[in-house]
């Protein structure tokens, strides 16, 4: 109780003073100037959980996204909705949308969406997502039980809400998850500790957020997000599993000097509040996080100033400093050099964890991890007509982080072992990482649009440790040592487009009985194809793992082998 009171002092006092860093997941969230637009990639914005099938990869274009910087592409890469094609619904004339897809493996994916409201002043919007699938997939280690069926389910409907005053938009959410799937990783011949019982996820997610309107006086805005989850069991089937709460909120202002319009020069601080509650014994988490900063520069060459002042309690109190620094010189019109200098705490909650994989153990969370630095800069080419560069490098070091394994069996006395476990479990070590790598797009002949990009990973462990005992010669686990993207969309005609994308992670490794465990290469090709019959109709065909490639996502837990699936996309 007398951490939920603390919660609730800082929240009142947030509102006054602070707002949220440039985070992740919550920012990501926090969109207020977002139109809502119809089509079957507004479904794929929704917050789900991964999927045992890989997370949709945008195809290629002449921008700058995040692709140099320090987000690790997921492993599991798979070709872009081909529905989310050339589906965009004209504002004044489409009001929804319907998309449907199934494959073998009993794959299904499916999205609606309505347009209850819109005005000029307020618009309302229903979505609903579906995920599903149910097949047999093989293990890749030499076993007698050589296959399994995994199967996942996920729902999630949607109502959003918007209102534009005349000094302010303010935006509302409220959705609903609700997920089952079942621990399909490989036993190794031992007893299924879970025997393939689906287990559950409940998530209620509600926002409020509000944003000024930008102007050369005072800016503000903010949010508060709470989120309440259940699962079903716990370590063992008749156990309760882990319920609990999570409460996050920002507020920020800022104050424009200079010439507004022509400059970004604005002074502020921003400031973010992130906690956690769960039952049973298990440790609340509390971060509170404020940023002061200042801007200075254009539109084009500019520098953020500032640092991020950080207390956290979670099973010890910590109290930390981080830089907070972001800045762009334009050398020419096309060209620019950028760097970003961070650092900061990943806060590890429930939630978070089940997003990086929900066959993690459902009876542990995971420890909060801290970058000391976290460094990425580059250059950016734009000269050539019809190409785009980008030279990129940083470096990053990490105390506590987290890396995931197949549990196996837990070591319960000096000599003695458990039962074998078909989840993940964490181990923790110090890591500094570095990374070097290039890209280059392409759009010269206008119906193709195609994109290359090479990274080489460096990797320096100070300590990896298991059951409190370190690792000898421990490798950078699940995490790929060289990775090739090449993404490809084709436009035949103005009706007919071709996607593709292929995904290459090498020198991965994993941990597992007591032992490195090298893991086999991801050599992911993936093609696709829409066909737009009219304004309202399309239908469009899929294949993922063309090469028909066996590896595992973490070890234990295999992908699926070649997938098709066709679908339709209908605008109303």
């Amino acid at each position: 109780m007398k951490k939920i009171y603390i919660v609730i002092a800082a929240l009142a006092l947030s509102a006054g003073s602070f707002a949220q860093t440039a985070d992740s997941l919550l920012r990501r969230q926090m969109e207020l100037e977002r139109d809502f637009n119809p089509t079957l990639l507004d479904a794929d914005k929704i917050n789900s959980l991964p999927a045992l099938r890989e997370p949709s990869v945008l195809k290629a274009n002449t921008n700058y996204s995040t692709w140099s910087g320090r987000t690790t592409p997921p492993l599991e890469i798979a070709l872009p909705r081909p529905g989310s094609i050339m589906t965009e619904i004209p504002f004044s004339t489409k009001r929804g949308y319907l998309s449907f897809n199934a494959g073998n493996y009993a794959n299904m994916d499916g999205a609606f969406g309505y347009r209850l409201l819109e005005n000029e002043k307020n618009s309302l919007t229903f979505s609903f997502l579906h995920n599903s699938t149910n097949g047999d997939i093989k293990y890749i280690q030499k076993v007698e039980e050589n296959s399994n069926k995994a199967y996942l389910m996920d729902n999630e409907g949607r109502f959003g809400y918007k209102h534009r005053a005349d000094a302010f938009t303010l935006n509302i959410d409220l959705s609903y998850l609700h997920s089952l799937f079942n621990y399909y990783g490989n036993r190794f011949d031992n007893p299924a500790f879970y025997d393939d019982e689906n287990q559950r996820l409940g998530v209620l997610d509600t926002k409020i957020g509000i944003a000024s309107h930008e102007s050369d006086q005072w800016n503000y805005r903010g949010y508060i997000n709470f989120r309440n989850f259940s699962t079903d069991f716990g370590e063992l089937l008749d156990e309760e599993g882990i319920k609990g709460s999570e409460v996050n909120a920002m507020v920020g202002f800022d104050k424009p000097f200079g010439a507004f319009g022509g400059t970004r020069s604005k002074v502020g601080i921003d400031g973010n509040i992130s906690s956690a509650f769960y039952n049973g014994d298990f440790n609340s988490y509390f971060l509170l996080n404020a940023t002061p900063y200042v801007t200075l520069g254009t539109a084009n060459s500019f520098a953020r100033l500032g640092a991020d002042v950080l207390f956290q309690d979670a099973d010890g109190t910590r109290v930390r400093v981080a830089p907070n620094v972001t800045a762009q010189l334009a050398i020419t019109e096309h060209s620019s050099l950028y760097a970003n200098v961070h650092g900061g705490f990943s806060n590890n909650t429930f939630l978070d964890m089940m997003r990086e994989s929900r066959y993690i153990r459902p009876y542990d969370i995971v420890k909060p991890s801290y970058s000391v630095i976290d460094i990425d800069a580059g250059v950016k080419i734009g000269e050539v007509n019809g190409f785009r560069f980008d030279i990129f490098g940083g470096f990053k070091k990490t105390e506590d982080e987290h890396f995931l394994v197949l549990n196996g069996q837990d070591v319960i006395g000096e000599d003695a072992l458990g039962a074998h476990k078909e989840v993940l479990r964490p181990i923790y070590g110090d890591i500094s990482h570095a990374h070097i790598g290039g890209m280059i797009q392409s759009n010269i002949w206008a119906p193709l649009d195609i994109s290359l990009r090479l990274k080489k990973n460096f990797y320096n462990l100070d300590y990896v440790s298991i059951n409190g005992t370190d690792i000898e010669k421990p490798e950078a686990y699940n995490k790929p040592g060289f990775e090739a993207d090449i993404r490809a969309a084709l436009n035949l005609t103005s009706y007919l487009k071709l996607t593709a994308n292929y995904y290459f992670a090498g020198d991965r490794w994993s941990y597992y009985d007591r032992a490195n465990r090298k893991m086999d290469n991801i050599n992911d090709l993936n093609a696709g194809a829409l066909y737009q019959i009219n304004d309202a109709f399309s239908i469009n065909l899929r294949v993922n793992n063309l090469l028909a490639q066996k590896y595992d996502i973490w070890y234990g837990y295999p992908a699926q082998g070649l997938n098709a699936s066709g679908g339709f996309t209908f605008r109303f």
